[in-house]
């Protein structure tokens, strides 16, 4: 299902609240060409959903973006990413029927990779990408209905994506239906480190036009 749908409505969340302790620098300003990685996830998942909302951290600086995007602020700090996507799911619930929602470091992600996931909704209240015995909240669909389950959860200390996965109708989606389109899982990819943000420069042909924030 697309956003352009008579059925259902799906926005987008980003989130970008991590502390980027790996990178030593924030991930959302890494730049990637003319723009930095936050700019180009939102680009990218703009193009297939809209609204997008970015979940921010208290007091985080981010590039510039968007009229049209909301920035919001996480409510607790360090929290992890269920009550940052309950946070998001709030504010999208009068304007939207799901979320996709992602991370703001896989600058790989593409259209197809983000349908093929929206299209796995269908009935359920959640779609989660699963690898092996490994999960991805942070490329998945949740329905904004969501949200009082989540509090729950959260009120009773269980704060992992994948408890409430495990207490809602969910699509545990296989990588491998994502391989067809995305053979090498490139929209899983998270760039965390500066030797994984020096290889996706020279992969990508950024190399020459990107300016590094830090030394290679």
């Amino acid at each position: 299902m697309s956003n352009t749908s008579e059925e259902i409505k799906i926005g987008g969340l980003i989130l970008c609240g991590g502390e980027s302790s790996r990178m030593n620098f924030p991930k959302a300003w890494l730049p990637l060409g003319n723009e930095l990685m936050l700019q180009r996830v939102l680009r990218i998942i703009s193009s297939v959903v809209s609204p997008v909302i970015v979940v921010a951290s208290r007091d985080q600086q981010l590039p510039q973006l968007p009229e049209s995007v909301t920035v919001i602020f996480d409510k607790e700090t360090g929290a992890g990413p269920l009550p940052a996507i309950a946070h998001g799911l709030d504010a999208l619930k009068d304007r939207c029927d799901a979320a996709f929602v992602s991370g703001c470091d896989t600058p790989l992600i593409d259209v197809e990779f983000i349908t093929k996931i929206i299209s796995a909704l269908d009935e359920n209240q959640l779609v989660m990408v699963r690898e092996g015995k490994w999960y991805h909240p942070l490329a998945a669909v949740y329905r904004t209905s969501l949200i009082d389950q989540i509090h729950h959860l959260l009120n009773s200390n269980q704060r992992r994506p994948i408890d409430l996965a495990e207490t809602v109708k969910t699509c545990f989606l296989d990588v491998e239906v994502l391989r067809e389109i995305d053979p090498d899982l490139q929209g899983l990819q998270n760039i965390n480190t500066r030797e994984q943000y020096f290889e996706l420069l020279h992969e990508t042909g950024l190399a020459n036009s990107t300016k590094l924030p830090f030394e290679a």
